[in-house]
């Protein structure tokens, strides 16, 4: 039984609630992209591992963070988002504080993160709900604002995470992490005590649902264009960008770091662009996702032919930044796309379906990366090892091809300039 305390008005109690509940989604992304984009070599080394292993962090983190989007999608709409995100914040919590506990234990690291990536997965689709709710007029704006304030959380885990582990350990940073972790979750139970939450609805939770969802064309393009690119953006900034960097570009790893976090901002800010963007053209949907496909394609393209004409300059962070604009924020665009192209019944499980597949790229992308670099013989560069030339052409050749698919998925979506519009 919630207990009714002497606090503010409810609205105000709702907007406190809010704000733990995007700090939560700020540590959700600092997680997702601290490990192990940023700590590549220091894994790498103090494990005595290969590539294929350590990308495994990442991969386990979103084989479970994807997966949960399916059950998530089906919780929130039954329970709600802010008990889904009760529940979730447990195991986010427990997986945080247990990492780097269980620093030296390969099996229990990577049990460690599948926990942390599904508490994790609890914190954005409720998140969504939450903000449709209390935001019905403005939510794409307010969705992009959430999403600014989140990817924040990737920025932090650039430089500043680097920083600190340089100046201390780091298991100290990521105890301290989920210390801080742990206090916004009892925040975030506390104002959820002062609320009267919406009623738990009776229907049974149907997984056949997302059979349905799936059923539309439509759908199809707009989970494989979305995924792939959110994909493909993730896997450089939270897997192989910063290495590929140092390796290639001959960047120092603080420079690197600084590039990744520079990318999140960009792409924090390009979310709210994008909305922004749509607005302005009267809720055109359909050319910002041209847009950002034939961008991403474009730059993937360019980075395989300065790999493959061999010119090493540090200009190829420039592409970095430039993909930043285009793949990671396109939330503020597919998810009203959705709503527009789905019965109402079924919206909850397109955005949950489309945020599984967008995760589940970042997983097969990480491991693919993982496996491609390890084909060709990393060799010794001082005291880390260095992916090969080789490595980087092979490896971008291939996300090139995955561009191409997604730039050909936006070309087939239907513009709906902000109505509900029938597709097949």
């Amino acid at each position: 039984m919630w207990i009714p305390l002497s606090v503010p008005a409810r609205k105000y109690r709702l907007y406190m609630l809010l704000i733990f509940g995007v700090l939560l989604y700020f540590f959700a992304n600092f997680q997702r992209v601290g490990i192990p984009g940023t700590v590549f070599d220091l894994l790498l080394n103090d494990l005595n591992l290969t590539a294929p292993y350590v990308t495994a962090f990442g991969a386990v983190f979103m084989y479970v963070y994807a997966a949960g989007q399916l059950i998530v999608g089906l919780f929130a709409d039954r329970y709600g988002g802010v008990r889904t995100m009760l529940g979730g914040g447990i195991l986010f919590c427990a997986g945080s504080m247990l990492f780097p506990l269980c620093y030296g234990s390969l099996p229990l690291m990577y049990l460690c993160r599948a926990l942390t990536g599904l508490g994790a997965s609890s914190i954005y689709l409720s998140m969504v709900k939450e903000v449709l709710q209390v935001f019905p007029r403005n939510y794409s704006i307010m969705l992009s604002f959430m999403q600014m304030v989140g990817y924040s959380g990737g920025i932090a885990a650039g430089v500043p995470f680097a920083g600190l582990v340089g100046c201390f350990s780091l298991q100290s940073v990521l105890i301290w992490a989920g210390g801080i972790i742990v206090v916004l979750y009892c925040g975030f139970f506390f104002m959820s005590g002062t609320l009267r939450l919406n009623p738990i609805q009776k229907s049974p939770l149907h997984l056949s649902n997302y059979l349905k969802v799936l059923h539309l064309h439509h759908n199809r393009y707009v989970f494989c264009f979305s995924g792939i690119n959110f994909g493909l953006y993730y896997v450089l900034q939270t897997v192989i960008g910063k290495k590929f960097l140092e390796d290639f570009s001959g960047m120092d790893p603080i420079r690197a770091a600084w590039v990744l976090s520079i990318m999140t901002g960009i792409s924090a800010f390009a979310g709210l662009m994008m909305a922004c963007w749509s607005k302005m053209l009267g809720n055109k949907r359909k050319i910002p996702c041209v847009t950002a496909g034939m961008g991403v394609m474009v730059v993937f393209g360019l980075i395989f032919l300065v790999i493959l004409f061999n010119i090493r300059t540090p200009l190829l962070s420039v592409l970095l930044l430039v993909l930043s604009l285009t793949s990671s924020c396109l939330s503020p665009i597919t998810i009203p796309l959705l709503k527009e192209t789905n019965e109402r019944s079924l919206t909850g499980e397109a955005v949950a379906f489309s945020n599984f597949c967008a995760y589940i790229s970042v997983a097969v992308f990480g491991n693919l990366v993982g496996v491609l670099l390890n084909i060709f013989p990393a060799v010794r560069s001082g005291n880390t090892l260095a992916f090969t030339r080789s490595s980087y052409l092979l490896l971008f050749g291939v996300l090139f091809a995955f561009a191409t698919v997604s730039a050909f998925c936006s070309l087939k979506l239907t513009e709906t300039s902000g109505k509900q519009t029938s597709v097949r």
